[in-house]
């Protein structure tokens, strides 16, 4: 009887464990979608990236000479400041998903 009861006691302990343990996830869940929702809402307000013609030509490992012919070819829109040369990188992958001009 004293083994049925010291069981009984165990399984009370862990029922009252599981429950908070519960509780906690609940509230790490709540508090893990209000962050995704920041993070989202955050990520809305970031300019888009700007790079400047030899930013972009290392990352489309290209040579100047040939981001010319692309800009031509493909309609790459390009951002004047002074005479340098400035690409939104969301116009140059839009510009080049598309067929030759």
């Amino acid at each position: 009887m004293i083994q049925t009861e010291n069981n009984t006691d165990s399984i009370e302990k862990i029922v009252a464990i599981l429950y908070q343990v519960s509780e906690h996830l609940q509230g790490f869940t709540r508090e893990f979608a209000e962050i995704r929702e920041f993070v989202r809402k955050a990520a809305g307000n970031i300019p888009p990236l700007l790079l400047d013609k030899e930013t972009l030509c290392r990352k489309l490992n290209i040579a100047e000479r040939t981001l010319y012919r692309d800009i031509k070819d493909y309609n790459i829109p390009v951002h004047k400041l002074g005479s340098r040369l400035y690409f939104y990188w969301e116009e140059v992958e839009e510009s080049l998903s598309h067929e030759k001009v």
